[in-house]
């Protein structure tokens, strides 16, 4: 009988000795790894997300109109964009406003394949403050993980501190991820102007004596080089009863012109320039006899030499002011030996 139990003894303990060091162990390690995240280390957990809508994009593509729904930003605060759960770029909000909804200007790129897919109307996801979550999840530099470099970003993006700063030049870094190159030679950063005219030309009058009649008109300047700026102009006006009662002429005036930009007080640059002016007319009624009499040999010769009168094939040099009214656009102004001009310029 004792030795039944001794046998029965020996058996219990055994059991337990592998229960114990074996599928007990095994278990709690594979709860241990349950508990772990999917990379094997403790993460913070996910900041909150809001869903905005683009409503609007500058030509330079450097300041974003958002719909502002949830009201979770405001003016001063710095925000990151983010497509599919990836940072897109980082951007300072410069306005709110009652209809909900806020200006940014962009301050840095992230990810210049997703930049690119932003357009009006798309929804993106917004993230207030910090970003380093995302950041250390992507792997971002590790200059960014150093304290120093932290601080000197700050100082980078605290130089955005007013409304004004929407019309600066600061400078974005990672200028290389951007999509168009920035140089910070160039005064205007996009190659081209387009500009829209109401303006007052040199004509005359029937009676010879020099006349300004006003002119409609448009102009594309491109820059060459940085600050180097070639432009080409049209402009067309109609004179009325010239070169006879009833008979109308139509003046076009087409010029190119070589610039140099400027700086020049709060947001505005001069440009001088030179060119060449070429004034065309034409009146087809005029010469041609009505066959009643009223018109002589001589008075048909007459408003032939009124309407050659208009044309014109000169020299001409000048000034050009710009003065940024809203991001993309200016006011302008030219005054020169062609014609003295005002109007609207938008960059691209």
């Amino acid at each position: 009988m004792f030795s039944k139990l001794k046998i029965l003894f020996i058996l219990i303990f055994l059991t337990g000795f592998f229960v114990n060091h074996g599928a007990i162990a095994q278990s709690v390690l594979e709860d241990s790894e349950d508990d772990l995240p999917a990379d094997g280390i403790n993460s913070e957990a996910a900041p909150n997300l809001v869903t905005e809508t683009i409503k609007t994009i500058s030509p330079s593509k450097k300041i974003f109109i958002l719909s502002n729904e949830n009201q979770s930003f405001s003016g001063g605060d710095f925000v990151t964009l983010l497509l599919a759960n990836k940072l897109v770029c980082r951007a300072l909000v410069a306005k709110t406003n009652s209809q909900k909804l806020s200006g940014i200007k962009i301050i840095k790129i992230y990810n210049s394949a997703l930049w690119k897919q932003l357009n009006p109307g798309k929804e993106i996801l917004i993230l207030k403050g910090d970003d380093s979550y995302f950041t250390n999840k992507e792997k971002a530099p590790e200059k960014m993980a150093n304290s120093a470099e932290k601080d000197k970003a700050k100082k980078k993006e605290s130089k955005l501190q007013t409304d004004d700063d929407l019309f600066n030049s600061t400078s974005l870094e990672n200028e290389d991820d951007l999509s168009v190159e920035e140089n910070n030679k160039r005064l205007i950063k996009p190659d081209n102007l387009l500009s829209f005219n109401v303006g007052l030309i040199d004509g005359q009058d029937v009676d010879g004596s020099a006349k300004k009649y006003t002119s409609l008109g448009a102009a594309w300047g491109y820059q060459l080089g940085d600050n180097i700026w070639a432009e080409a102009m049209v402009g067309t006006n109609t004179v009325r009863d010239y070169p006879f009662t009833g008979l109308d002429s139509q003046m076009i005036n087409i010029e190119v012109r070589a610039k140099y930009t400027f700086n020049g007080p709060l947001y505005s640059y001069f440009q001088p320039y030179v060119g060449y002016q070429t004034i065309l007319a034409n009146s087809p009624g005029a010469g041609v006899d009505p066959g009643d009499g009223s018109r002589t040999a001589k008075d048909l010769q007459t408003e032939l030499d009124l309407v050659q009168g208009l044309k014109k094939s000169t020299v001409v040099f000048g000034l050009t002011f710009l003065k940024r009214i809203v991001p993309g656009w200016f006011a302008r102004f030219d005054a020169g030996s062609d014609i003295i001009n005002g109007g609207l310029s938008i960059e691209f």
